[in-house]
């Protein structure tokens, strides 16, 4: 299947996402922004045929099957209620929402269009993450008992930018922490029902920096370490009675290392390719548009994400 893509946005990570889908032969149909000279330059290098002043005039066109949203996250609501009521599918950047609450909205206003709203959150869709998950359902890990993540970003001091404004939802949780609390309870057998968590705030009042304790009904408990001033490596290790998983650089990976407790070896396991991370986002998608049970799957773990988020959140 493929889907005709409009993109809102001309920022880094749309550009990624349009250099994706031109090199996978399925150049977007359609972009909208606010700046006309970066947007007509845009179309211009991704081969996109059709530009549109105003996000209104994009989700008015017909031709137009789903839209990926690369906007600053406390846009995305309206955006996402905006592109459902013209019946389109929406992918839309993490975070897809700034809280629960607006998240459990548009979750079901889509799924009362019967339409597909995912996150673009690449761990989840990549190779290796699906594989590592299956030795973990075949039992090869033994009972899981302890996950840790560690995210840490030193971003250049500026109380107006976008990861330390309140205006513009700032704070770690709800830029890195999407990546490492949706990892944490993607490895997980059931939703955590146990929240500890601590927080150093920003002088603007945002979540700069903390340290979460996630426990389920299934015994296994995780630790999710973030930082926005403090470097960190992006890791997680996933500990059972059998041996431990260890994934560096998590948010695209393609490489881990799989320790076994009994023989004390070691064996590394590769797959996908990182620089296809978000070609396996639209792949994702485009099946989940056909297939009920994938988009499922992914709603779920999305919900299950942003319940966790909610609890840390009332922690603070």
């Amino acid at each position: 299947m493929s889907l005709n893509w409009g993109i809102i946005g001309t920022g880094t990570i749309a550009n990624e996402m349009a250099a994706s889908l031109l090199a996978h032969q399925q150049p977007a149909m359609a972009v909208t922004a606010r700046d006309q000279a970066k947007l007509t330059a845009f179309a211009e290098q991704y081969q996109i045929p059709k530009t549109y002043e105003t996000v209104a005039d994009l989700l008015a066109d017909e031709t137009i099957d789903a839209v990926y949203i690369a906007t600053p996250h406390n846009t995305h609501f309206d955006f996402i209620k905006q592109a459902l009521a013209h019946h389109k599918h929406v992918l839309a950047e993490k975070a897809i929402t700034v809280s629960n609450e607006e998240y459990t909205i548009v979750r079901k206003l889509a799924q009362d269009a019967g339409l597909v709203l995912l996150e673009a959150m690449a761990p989840v869709h990549m190779p290796l993450f699906k594989r590592l998950r299956e030795l973990i359902n075949q039992g090869s890990l033994g009972q899981i008992k302890v996950i840790n993540t560690t995210f840490g970003s030193h971003k250049p001091y500026d109380p107006k930018n976008r990861f330390f404004n309140p205006d513009l939802a700032g704070g770690a949780l709800l830029d890195i922490g999407g990546y490492a609390t949706q990892a944490s309870v993607y490895f997980m057998n059931s939703t955590p029902s146990r929240v500890n968590s601590m927080m150093v705030p920003f002088e603007t009042g945002v979540d700069e920096q903390s340290v979460t304790i996630l426990a389920n009904d299934n015994h296994e408990m995780a630790t999710i370490t973030l930082s926005m001033q403090a470097k960190q490596p992006k890791a997680i290790t996933i500990s059972g009675t059998k041996g431990y998983l260890r994934i560096p650089d998590f948010p695209r990976a393609d490489a881990a290392i799989w320790y076994h407790t009994d023989t004390g070896e070691s064996e590394a396991i590769a797959l996908g390719n990182s620089a296809d991370a978000l070609w396996y986002e639209i792949s994702d998608f485009e099946q989940a548009v056909q297939d009920p049970k994938i988009a499922l799957e992914f709603t779920n773990l999305t919900g299950m994400q942003f319940e966790t988020l909610s609890k840390i959140q009332q922690e603070w």
